[in-house]
């Protein structure tokens, strides 16, 4: 069944110019998998008029801000974008990290000042994932402010393999996705950052097919006792988007380990083309795993909840 022209997409991406430049400039050619995607404002509305998207949420994704000081200019620029149309746009922050006192600054710029909806967060950055200890006053002050944080994949750290040269989005993203769940719950981190509303990409990547799997050691490992109330516990704590996962298979997976209230809709465009975003879309509205009531808050009652601001009254 199609849903009403009212959906939020927590999953897209801005693709300015001065981006790709910043790019270019470290020698990264294009994404992942083929070169940089076309990507304005109205290309954006363009796609939100088709899909029946109300408000989309903007983010940046990998590589980030790590080879260059972009951050402030991106969160400047998403900015820009929803003051002048906070009916359609919101948007995710960067922050400079590794730099852990520049992101501290930016954290308190772009909620204090800039308004963004919360914070984007990839995989990695300089070697080490989403939960390394470096990074904790970062995650405590995220967590002081209740904030929403956008979980991102991007490459892998560590040595590349010899002729592996299988584009990175295919499996590696998921997988690193999986990777920071893991960690943020058997590091304990999800125990004691109760406040942060983490959102997990493309349905938690390969996290819905592992975590009965990870929940089988949950008292044999020496983590143990940083989830006491066992993986599932924490795995059913974050939210996912279903960029990508427009399948019976995936939605499956996601649904027999996450509360139906904690699914949001996401297209991952423009890193994808026009035409793989309406057929996933399409093939979430033909999904007959949710009903009728749980389609509305995948669509958009789950994520009004989690962004109240960007409920605008017609």
């Amino acid at each position: 069944m199609q849903n009403p022209a009212n959906r939020i997409d927590v999953h897209h991406h801005a693709l300015p110019e001065f981006y790709k430049e910043a790019q270019r400039a470290v020698g990264i050619a294009g994404s992942a998998y083929r070169g940089f995607p076309d990507w304005s404002v109205d290309k954006s509305l363009d796609l939100m008029g088709k899909q029946g998207i109300a408000t989309t949420i903007l983010s940046f994704t990998s590589p980030g801000v790590f080879f260059g000081d972009l951050a402030q200019t991106c969160n400047d620029f998403r900015a820009e974008i929803a003051s002048k149309r906070p009916d359609r746009f919101g948007g995710f922050a960067f922050l400079p990290l590794p730099d852990v006192d520049a992101s501290l600054r930016e954290i308190e710029r772009v909620f204090d000042e800039l308004g963004l909806d919360g914070v984007c967060l990839l995989t990695s950055v300089d070697q080490r994932y989403v939960g390394h200890k470096d990074f904790e006053p970062v995650y405590r002050e995220l967590d002081r402010r209740k904030a929403v944080v956008f979980i991102h994949p991007c490459y892998p750290p560590g040595t590349e393999a010899r002729d592996y040269d299988i584009p990175r989005m295919l499996i590696d993203y998921p997988f690193e996705t999986t990777k920071v769940a893991t960690n943020l719950i058997m590091q304990g981190w999800m125990e004691m950052l109760p406040n942060i509303r983490f959102i997990l990409s493309h349905a938690g990547g390969t996290l819905p097919m592992l975590a009965h799997r990870i929940a089988i050691f949950d008292k044999l490992t020496a983590h143990r006792d940083k989830y006491p109330l066992g993986a599932l516990a924490y795995v059913r704590r974050f939210w996912f988007d279903t960029a990508l996962s427009g399948h019976p298979a995936p939605l499956d997976a996601l649904r027999a380990f996450a509360d139906p209230a904690r699914i949001l809709f996401g297209t991952d465009y423009p890193y994808i083309p026009e035409t793989v975003a309406h057929g996933e879309t399409a093939g979430l509205d033909a999904y007959a795993g949710f009903s009728e009531t749980e389609r509305a808050m995948v669509a958009r009652g789950n994520a009004a909840a989690l962004f109240p601001r960007l409920v605008v009254e017609k």
